[in-house]
């Protein structure tokens, strides 16, 4: 019997924990201070820049404030990328992360109504400034919220990608959108996973597509065939070698984001039953952690303590 664990310092998710900028980002818009915010976006590198403007969209009660620095300068698309980023935040939370059959009438048309409200600041932003990988990586979110559909979503990734073709958190929401459940196929979403892993630079992010696509496929199963997928022998070589491409590479940065790259491939080396694995990246990560995906199997600190027990043997981290 799992022993009763503690419920406080043993998991952290909150990514300021291990990314001090987070806080300071944090700290710039609760102060309404946007110059010290832009300093900041414009000195990240195009990656962390566009998981800074998530971050920061996931602030409360920013679209007035946003929208007035837009009125004074229409052409700052770091303020348009945060503002696409935080009204569509809010409309995700009024549709909520059920499944479409449990969503409600009201919450489609209020999803759908922020949505639109933050197409239309980014359609500007992407016309304004069409080089801005952050406006692009918004757009792909509203493109699949609104349900534009395969060809649209394709357009706008292929814009991104001749900015930055390694623009990981662009990659990841196309991936989303290859998934059956938004219209694309399986075959759509390995092929493309493979293909951004194997072009990729070794010891980057870009690897945990593998992963992602195979916990996503995974997710979709009945759950008597779910362990039998992971487990057979054409799906562990890819995790091996994506988790050799990216978290085992002597090269893998711990950069904004990092800590969630870990975390795909500790899911699944668990779930493969390979605890040498799981404990090694435990140990990279410590006490830091990422809600996605343990939240896929209930309720995420509880889940990744049992799992952390299992393949370390204590409750806290070696």
């Amino acid at each position: 019997m799992l022993p009763a664990m503690s419920s406080h310092s043993d998991v952290v998710f909150d990514p300021a924990a291990a990314h001090p900028e987070v806080a300071w980002l944090r700290s710039a818009l609760a102060a309404r201070d946007w110059p010290a915010c832009r300093a900041m976006l414009d000195a990240a590198a195009p990656e962390t820049r566009t998981r800074l403007t998530v971050v920061a969209g996931e602030e409360p009660d920013l679209a007035d404030f946003l929208r007035t620095v837009l009125a004074g300068d229409p052409d700052d698309s770091a303020a348009a990328a945060v503002l696409g980023s935080h009204l569509t935040t809010v409309g995700w939370k009024v549709r909520s992360s059920a499944q479409a059959k449990f969503v409600s009438r009201e919450q489609f048309a209020g999803f759908h109504d922020w949505l639109t409200k933050a197409e239309r600041v980014l359609v500007d932003a992407a016309a304004r400034n069409p080089a801005d990988p952050a406006v692009w990586v918004a757009r792909l979110l509203t493109a699949r919220g609104l349900e534009l559909g395969q060809a649209e979503a394709r357009r706008r990734y292929d814009r991104l990608a001749a900015i930055d073709p390694h623009h990981l958190p662009g990659q990841q929401h196309l991936l989303q959108q290859l998934c059956p459940k938004w219209g694309g196929s399986w075959d759509e979403v390995h092929t493309f996973a493979r293909e951004a892993m194997d072009s990729s630079p070794p010891g980057s992010h870009n690897a945990v597509l593998v992963a992602l696509a195979h916990i996503e496929r995974w997710m979709a199963l009945d759950s008597g065939a779910d362990r039998t997928y992971l487990r057979t022998p054409r799906v562990r070589d890819e995790i091996y070698q994506a988790a050799g491409h990216s978290v085992w590479h002597p090269g893998f940065p711990r950069t904004l984001g990092w800590v969630r790259v870990v975390s795909e491939f500790a899911l699944l080396f668990s779930e493969l039953g390979d605890q040498r694995a799981v404990a090694s990246l435990f140990a990279m990560t410590g006490v830091l952690a990422s809600e996605s995906p343990w939240h896929y199997l209930g309720d995420p600190a509880e889940v990744l303590r049992e799992r952390r027990y299992y393949a370390t043997g204590s409750r806290g981290v070696r």
